[in-house]
């Protein structure tokens, strides 16, 4: 019986705890949603005719434990029946929602525009209130075979950025919304994006749904969000976004003509298999957007600036701080932000004097962190950098500038060197080619006579001739002493190459230019082949612009079109080929970001064009 008994109080004790746990767990999720209290009022339908029907609902959100809000003062409609209390609580990917609404029906008395004013309710010491609504009754319609509904009211469409003006680079959020009242039935969704030209662009996170009251009446609300990027100063225009669907409207049946010994008449299976159901195709179509983008200013730009636009924030660190003259040491910059993050350039050494490090290009791996209402991400710079000398005590500072458009000001980000410690290298033991004079040669030997002999008195002057060629005359012979000349002019030469190769590195963007052009333009004819024109456009403008970057030696960002074709123009280069190089960066920028790719025949002309171009400035820049 002892035994037996522990076993039953462990059982209660088992509900017991459960039911504690489910209490505390709605009592908190009661206390946690309490805190968003909204009061809202809604209504089936903002125009309506003398004969028909109105619902009006009050909806409590946030709580349950309220009383009924109060019922609002409401002209030209009588009260037929209610309220019909309805509770609800959702939990929709780990988020909890509750609610409770009073839903009543109402009856107008006359025609005209009526207003349905405000309800209140008091929670815990606080009145809430709810918005006003307005509602218009017109005349009987006609008969019902010829109505139809009002298709405008049921869907809509918007498209909206969430600013007017903006500064080139600078994020701009783009929002499309599709709006169909509450329990509307769409089928054979078709969207065209709009266009945006002149802008670069990312998605922003994945399609939102949500509800949204508009006049008083529950619309279902997708939304889609795109991140801009304008590239050039102006007004630049947002084509209007369009969107076709169809509309499944469940139609009335008239039931007095209907026969009453008809099963399979009945309303219930006329709704079941969709007999009633009518489909109203609709397009909907967008207003334009015209959006003021202004340059980014002159004054105050830092001689650091590389075009970098938002707001951001830089880490930097290196891992060894005890190296020897030329082991390398690899910083790491990290910049990260909200901005267009896949652009930025690498931050800035200062390096006080150009002997002391010994500097190579950066590597880069750029991550977007969040899309959801901004693009924000992190780039990480990883640079090699080699000390020359041991007097070496920190690494070069690292300075990042970039503008902030809400702020309208430049701002710069400065990193204090890191210490480190320099030792020198180890002693290279000199190969000895030839050698030295200290050193005591041996006792030169004196000439020994091997034989003796007698020889005969020559009579034939002639025998005394060579009768052969002369050996220093002979062109192979010439040939083969001057191979080891040529060789060590050529070696000369050519270790001077290298060096300018790795010092200067002016001279090494130019001189690879022409190859590294090549490359993008193979690169481009692959995404030629597989009709890409996305991609195309992109080899061909890198092409270009890190070509005209590498051959002027600046930096790919600041190689605009006007500071492009002032340097062209120090350079010597003709009119007719500076102005083939302006065509042609506008040409494949807008191409680029633009919607339509063009035809195949198109494309192809513009690799023949870029390809010639790219001959014609290595003539006249080399």
């Amino acid at each position: 019986m002892g035994h037996k008994s522990c076993e039953t109080m462990g059982v209660y004790c088992k509900y017991f705890s459960l039911v504690v746990a489910a209490v505390i767990i709605f009592g908190c999720i009661e206390n946690t949603f309490a805190r968003d209290i909204r009061l809202m009022a809604t209504v089936d339908q903002n125009v309506l005719t003398v004969s028909n029907r109105l619902e009006l609902t009050l909806t409590v959100h946030g709580t349950q434990d309220t009383a009924a809000p109060s019922f609002p003062s409401i002209d030209g409609f009588t009260l037929l029946f209610g309220p019909k209390i309805s509770a609800q609580t959702r939990i929709i990917n780990g988020d909890v929602t509750i609610s409770k609404g009073y839903t009543y029906t109402l009856q107008p008395a006359a025609k005209g525009k009526f207003t349905i004013g405000p309800s209140t309710m008091e929670y815990k010491g606080k009145v809430y209130s709810s918005q006003p609504i307005d509602v218009e009754v017109v005349d009987s319609p006609r008969s019902s075979g010829s109505q139809s509904p009002d298709l405008e009211k049921l869907a809509f469409v918007e498209l909206s950025a969430d600013k007017n003006e903006a500064y080139v680079y600078e994020q701009v959020m783009l929002s499309f919304k599709f709006y169909f009242q509450k329990g509307l039935p769409i089928g054979d969704i078709d969207y065209v994006a709009p266009a945006t030209k002149n802008f670069m662009e990312e998605k922003l996170g994945d399609q939102r749904q949500y509800e949204e009251i508009r006049d008083g009446i529950i619309y279902n609300v997708l939304e889609l969000r795109t991140a801009l990027f304008p590239m050039m100063s102006g007004e630049l225009t947002i084509s209007p976004a369009k969107l076709r669907c169809n509309l499944i409207i469940q139609q009335r049946r008239d039931l007095r003509n209907a026969p009453s010994d008809n099963f399979f008449g009945d309303a219930f299976f006329d709704d079941f298999f969709g007999r009633n159901q009518k489909k109203y195709p609709i397009e909907r179509v967008t207003d334009t957007i015209t959006l003021k983008v202004k340059s980014l200013p002159e004054q105050g730009k830092p001689r650091e600036f590389e075009g970098a636009v938002g707001m951001y924030n830089m880490e930097v660190s290196t891992k060894a701080q005890r190296v020897r003259v030329g082991d390398p040491i690899t910083l790491s910059m990290s910049v990260y932000g909200e901005g267009n993050i896949q652009t930025i350039n690498e931050p800035v050494l200062i390096v006080k004097n150009e002997n002391d490090f010994k500097l190579y290009p950066a590597e880069s791996n750029t991550q977007i962190t969040n899309r959801e209402e901004l693009i924000r991400g992190r780039k990480v710079f990883s640079k090699v950098i080699e000390p020359q000398k041991t007097d070496l005590k920190y690494t070069p500072a690292v300075v990042f500038c970039f503008f902030d458009p809400r702020a309208g000001q430049y701002k710069t980000i400065t990193k204090e060197p890191i210490p480190i410690i320099v030792e020198a290298g180890e002693q290279e033991v000199p190969i000895q080619l030839t050698l030295s004079h200290d050193k005591v040669f041996p006792v030169k030997h004196r000439a020994q006579i091997l034989t003796e002999d007698i020889l005969p008195i020559m009579t034939n002057l002639s025998s005394l001739n060579n009768q052969g060629n002369r050996i220093y005359k002979n062109p192979i012979i010439i040939a083969c002493l001057s191979v080891p000349a040529v060789l060590v002019m050529a070696s000369f030469f050519l270790t001077r190459h290298k060096d300018r190769l790795t010092s200067d590195i002016g001279y090494a963007r130019k001189r690879r230019a022409h190859a590294a052009a090549k490359k993008r333009l193979e690169g481009a004819q692959s995404a030629l082949y597989q009709n890409l024109p996305g991609e195309f456009y992109s080899y061909l403008s890198r092409a270009m612009t890190d070509y005209l970057a590498d051959k002027l030696n600046i930096s790919p960002a600041s190689a605009t079109e006007d500071k492009v074709v002032a340097l062209l123009r120090q350079r010597g280069v003709g009119d007719d080929a500076i102005e083939e190089v302006s065509r042609c960066l506008t040409d494949f920028d807008h191409r680029r970001f633009s919607k339509d790719g063009g035809t195949q025949d198109e494309m192809v002309h513009f690799l023949k064009t870029a390809e010639q171009l790219i001959t014609k400035l290595e003539r006249q820049l080399s």
